[in-house]
C-alpha cells in the first residue's frame, strides 16, 4: 500500500493492477523479496529507491491518514466503490456503483 502511494501519478494505474494481479490472481509471494524485485522491474521501477521512498515518514503517514478515512467512511475491503455517499463492495458491484453514478 505504501508502495502505491510513493509510485509516481504515471505509474499508478500499472502498479496497482499488476501487484493487485500478481497477489489476487496469480497467488504470487509479495513477501518474497525476489518476486517483488521481478514485478518492480516489470513496471521499470529502481528497487533501492523504491525501498527507500515506501520508509519515509510521510508515505507512512499518508497510510494511516488514508486508512483513518477509509474507516470512518465503513470501507472494510478492496476493492471498495463509494458513489453518492453509498458503499459498493467487491468487484462483482462494480456494475451497481456505474449505475449509481448514473
Amino acid at each position: 500500500m505504501r508502495g502505491y502511494l510513493s509510485v509516481e501519478n504515471s505509474q499508478k494505474e500499472d502498479y496497482l493492477n499488476i501487484f493487485f494481479n500478481a497477489y489476487w490472481r496469480d497467488n504470487l509471494d509479495l513477501s518474497s523479496e525476489k518476486e517483488f524485485s521481478k514485478l518492480l522491474e516489470n513496471l521499470k521501477i529502481d528497487s533501492k529507491a523504491f525501498l527507500e521512498k515506501i520508509n519515509q515518514q510521510s508515505i507512512k503517514d499518508d497510510l494511516k491518514r488514508l486508512t483513518s478515512d477509509a474507516f470512518k467512511k465503513e470501507v472494510f475491503g478492496a476493492p471498495t466503490f463509494i458513489v453518492n455517499n453509498k458503499i459498493f463492495w467487491g468487484q462483482d458491484r462494480l456494475e451497481y456503483a456505474l449505475e449509481e453514478l448514473n
